[in-house]
């Protein structure tokens, strides 16, 4: 069993040190007075109370609610006071079913034990879900032990198990079940038949511990999954007696501890990465201790082991601690074995064990000491165990029952709870112990006020000691005062509502607290009235004309009152005679409706007046904004102004301060219309670029509607500006054109006239007329429709099948009775063969047929690979140089033909700029692209071959046509001479599979096995690949 590791508060494990809490926060000092005056709210936005008052005698519930309330609670480990007993039942009847039983409970409640069937070697799941059980196969499992489980966050299944593979060692097996199917898989081989112990991290990752293969184990291994693959971890192989009876557990902080029994010392040991590396320490240096270990960790992250002894009359340990501290070690007497061991989400230990006979359960509260029962003594129970303990404090075992070889299971309640409490501030009266129903109720308790009855503020004291202030309101109401105003109910005039009126009547009601009752305030919310003589509804106080019910204000101060006042705000004014709006002594028609002003003194009022700001104007004839006094067109609303004196107004002359018929230049072009005006010999620009479309003319324009070209010094119809920014590093700054961003139609060769088409390239010879200029032409090589290395205009045998035997003319070579082969080039060396072509060509043919079918298996390499430029002339450097970075491109890419692919196109891209450039010569150029092109169409195998091969680069020493025929005839003469027949090699197939060389992380074969011949699996075409290093 193991179960995902779960985050507690430090306040919460704190408590459990106390059954009951009973101490309160500490209060400040200044909280014992409450200067707030009193309110009747109940309620805030954030939290509610209810009722919101109560007797000052107290002992009433209220309930506050709102939101938070379980993060300030103090928690207290509570038991329910049931006395709980185990309930047993038998899970599985099939026989011999329940070894190595492991369980645990998901977060529905179901009940889960995977276990073993000896008898069938099987491996069995079972589950137990509303009161019944069901049993599923996971998998044929021969010899399986040692299982263990863990459920994850989302309720999938963990299991890990030994399986048997002799009879000590075996496999380490994983399963994993995602509540539908189970799958599982092998992760370790020659594992130790022994304990096998599982933990989840925080991130659901499985961490397995075991035991190495030896005897008595031979290792402490740890196998863990790191989010993407299963990786090894070794513990400690200090000697061949380690790592037995291992036990794992993940704290909080994520560290691992491993705790294993060192056989050699006898000691108890555990590994953790606490210190940032893997690090043994040692828990109990005692002699004979570490069997059947079980490990827990709380929520402190203090670790918890029982382990048995060797002493003789039966003993075990507990030991308990932290990797890398000091361990507090106690020990038992007893026969218990098979410990396991998990914690509870209250902080508990918990551990079932086998005594010999029985099956036994022990609890450990924090701070306390282990409480033992015995779950089961029916028969021989409980040799083979595993503990479980779910969300509801339930605890759960799966065991074997040895005596009737079934799976059983038992069950019990722990009885324990927290209880979730808070401590709620009734200010001056109190402190008081809530309860904390939920996250957002708390039920408690009115203390008690005494006779003094006043509102409080109310707020939480939380766990961690801080105050939070709910912003709400109790009233503690007196028996002897019900209205709670502080006039005693004999005294008050309204003993049951209250209220502070002193004048007419005691203890009412007084909204304004003006001393005068609300019932006889005729101003009930105005401090500042209660009488108004005259009922027109405003206080004799404010009201200046309090006998008057028409008036009671003089806003202005004019004597007038407001309401007959025409203007009650204007001191200066009070009628209006023509009712314009404006004053009587202020108007300056007082008795004219439509006059009121007359800002310019011109004498007509300014609504009158069309510029009532200008005493020069007073009318506009044509409505256009300028009066006609100062119009040259008063009586054309269009027109204003005549700039020009030429009788057209300036709105309609196009041209208002400019002569119309000016030509300054005298080409019979205004000048209006002339793009330019200074020379007669141009007057048009279409494009706009400068130059002038009169091809006679100053600077003619070669191109009128192209803007970025104007001239054409060869005359081919390609402008001599380019576009293209690279060109320029190669225009000498005394050529003709220029550098023009966006250039279209640009002349690849501007001072040579021609007729090249292809784009960029505009303007060169191309004496073909394929649109492509003569220097970039591609040579087309010679075909070969068979791939046999003959050219298809010397092969008499075109379509020789791949893989046969060929001559020098490309047909099949024939094999005599006596294991002979006749071959033409017998009468080519004896003389009898005519010479039809070159010795070059011939030499050239036949050593292409060795290098590129099967006759090349049975000569030396000295004949191979010999490529079509080798030649017995010196190479000039430039070639050297070319011929060099070559070979070292093949050298760097031939294991990735792609790359190497792209890297021989961009070469071929490279050589044609430098050779345009008039960088290399163009012999070079043409020599390097016959290589390219043969290059890219090289097999794998061939590429392997070449890349090493200086010879096929030209690079190494030549061999003339002489020395060449004389070294074939040699070799041919002793093929005549063979005591064994040719034949043609058959490599490995593809299927077939080799070993990883770690070195360079290529499949290496050796084939046929012990031949010494070996060959490498091509990554591209994954065939095998005949070595010849």
């Amino acid at each position: 069993m193991a179960k995902q590791p779960h985050v507690v508060t430090l306040l919460l494990l704190g408590v459990f040190l106390s059954p009951l809490l009973t101490n309160l926060p500490p209060v400040p000092s200044s909280h014992l007075s409450d200067d707030n005056p009193p309110s009747n709210t109940g309620e805030s936005s954030n939290f509610t109370v209810s009722p919101s008052s109560g007797w000052t005698t107290g002992g009433e519930e209220i309930t506050i609610t709102g939101t938070g309330f379980l993060d300030m609670a103090f928690q207290n480990v509570t038991s329910d006071g049931e006395a709980y007993t185990w309930t047993t039942t038998t899970a599985n009847y099939v026989t011999k079913s329940g070894l190595s039983p492991t369980v645990a409970v998901d977060s529905n409640g179901t009940v889960h034990i995977v276990h073993v069937n000896w008898d069938t070697d099987q491996l069995w799941h079972s589950t137990l879900t509303g009161g019944s059980w069901s049993h599923d196969f996971i998998a044929n499992c021969y010899g399986c032990r040692h299982t263990d489980m863990a459920v994850d966050s989302n309720d999938n299944l963990h299991v890990a198990y030994y399986l048997k593979q002799e009879s000590t060692t075996g496999y380490l097996y994983y399963a994993f079940y995602n509540g539908t199917d189970w799958a599982t898989q092998s992760l370790q081989n020659n594992i130790q038949n022994d304990q096998v112990r599982i933990a989840l991290d925080a991130n659901d990752r499985p961490h397995i511990s075991y035991s190495r293969s030896g005897y008595l184990c031979n290792g402490a291994m740890l196998k863990y999954h790191d989010g993407s693959s299963w990786a090894t971890q070794t513990l400690d192989t200090s000697s061949t007696y380690v790592g037995c009876d291992s036990s794992i557990a993940i704290d909080s902080q994520g560290y691992v501890h491993v705790t294993y029994r060192n056989h050699n010392n006898m000691d108890q040991m555990i590994v953790s990465n606490v210190s940032g590396q893997w690090q043994k320490y040692t828990v109990d240096g005692g002699s004979g201790v570490g069997y059947y270990s079980g490990m827990a960790v709380d929520h402190d992250d203090n670790l918890h082991i029982l382990y048995r002894t060797n002493s003789a009359g039966g003993q075990y340990k507990y030991a308990t601690g932290y990797s890398g501290t000091a361990w507090s070690k106690t020990a038992s007497s007893g026969s218990n074995t098979y410990f396991r061991m998990m914690t509870d989400d209250l902080g508990n230990i918990h551990a079932s064990l086998y005594d010999g006979s029985n099956l036994r359960h022990q609890m450990m509260m924090p701070g306390q000491s282990w409480q033992p029962s015995t779950v089961d003594n029916a028969g021989d129970v409980g040799r083979y165990n595993d503990i479980f303990v779910d969300h509801n404090n339930m605890i759960h075992i799966a065991y074997y029952d040895s005596t009737n070889e079934h799976l059983k299971y038992a069950n019990k309640s722990t009885g324990m709870y927290l209880k979730k409490e808070i401590t709620v501030d009734f200010g001056a009266y109190g402190l008081v112990t809530g309860t904390v129903v939920d996250d957002s109720t708390i039920v408690v308790t009115t203390p008690s006020a005494g006779n003094v009855a006043e509102t409080v503020n109310l707020s939480l004291w939380g766990a961690d000691g801080t105050e939070t202030d709910l912003g709400l309101e109790f009233l503690f109401i007196a028996p002897d005062d019900l209205d709670m105003d502080g006039i005693l109910n004999a005294d008050d005039d309204c003993p049951n509502t209250a209220g502070t009126s002193t004048v007419d009547r005691d203890g009412c009601p007084d909204a304004d607290d003006d001393g005068y009752s609300d019932e006889n305030d005729a101003f009930p919310n105005d401090a500042n009235e209660w009488l108004d003589t005259d009922g027109d509804g405003v206080g004799d106080n404010n009201d200046e004309f309090p006998n008057d019910i028409n008036e009671w204000i003089d806003s202005d101060g004019d004597g007038v009152g407001d309401n007959s006042d025409e203007f009650p705000d204007d001191v200066t004014e009070w009628m209006d005679s023509d009712g314009d709006g404006v004053g009587d002594n202020s108007d300056w028609a007082p008795n004219d409706a439509n006059e009121t002003k007359d800002s310019d003194g011109d004498g007509v009022g300014d609504n009158a007046d069309a510029f009532p700001n200008d005493a020069n104007e007073t009318k506009d004839s044509d409505g256009d904004g300028v009066g006609d006094n100062a119009d040259a067109f008063p009586n054309d609303s269009s027109e204003t102004k005549d700039s020009d004196g030429d009788g057209i107004g300036d709105n309609s002359d196009p041209y208002p301060f400019i002569n119309n018929d000016l030509d300054s230049d005298g080409d019979g072009i205004p000048d209006l219309q002339d793009d330019f005006p200074n020379d007669i010999t141009q007057w048009m620009d279409s494009d706009g670029d400068g130059y002038g479309d009169n091809a006679t003319g100053t600077a003619p324009d070669a191109f009128v509607n192209i803007a970025s070209q104007w001239s054409d010094i060869d005359g081919d119809g390609y402008g001599d500006n380019w576009g293209n920014a690279t060109w320029t590093e190669f225009r000498a700054p005394s050529s003709v054109g220029q550098f023009v961003e966006g250039a279209v139609m640009a002349d690849y060769c501007p001072e040579v006239a021609g007729n090249s088409t292809v784009a960029g390239f505009f303007g060169c010879v191309d004496d073909d007329g394929d649109g492509i200029p003569n220097m970039f032409e591609i040579v087309d090589l010679p075909s070969d429709s068979d791939g046999d290395g003959i050219p298809d205009e010397f092969d008499k045998c075109p379509d020789t099948p791949i893989g046969t035997m060929i001559d020098i003319t490309g047909c099949e070579l024939t094999i005599n009775d006596d294991g002979t082969i006749d071959l033409p080039e017998d009468g080519f060396f004896s003389g009898d063969l005519a010479q039809t072509v070159g010795w070059g060509a011939i030499i050239l043919a036949l050593l292409t047929l060795l290098q590129t079918n099967a006759a090349a298996a049975v000569l030396p390499d000295a004949f191979r690979w010999v490529q079509v430029f080798r030649r017995n002339n010196k190479l000039s450097k430039e070639e050297v140089d070319e011929l060099t970075y070559l070979q070292s491109l093949v050298q760097a890419y031939f294991q990735e033909p792609e790359t190497l692919h792209g890297e021989l196109r961009s070469l071929k891209s490279d050589l044609t700029a430098r050779f345009t450039n008039n960088e290399i010569k163009k012999e070079t150029r043409e020599k390097i692209n016959v290589l390219i092109n043969d290059l890219l169409t090289s097999t794998d195998e061939d590429l392997v071959h070449i890349a090493h091969n200086a010879a096929y680069f030209g690079l190494s020493n030549t061999v003339n046509a002489s020395e060449r025929t004389e070294l074939l005839s040699e070799r041919l003469a002793m093929e005549k001479t063979a005591e064994e027949d040719t034949f043609i090699e058959e490599g490995p197939s593809k299927g077939m599979n080799g070993q990883i060389n770690p070195a360079d992380g290529y499949e290496w074969l050796e084939h046929p096995e012990g031949s010494g011949i070996h060959y490498m699996r091509a990554q591209k075409s994954d065939d095998w690949i005949k070595w010849q290093g």
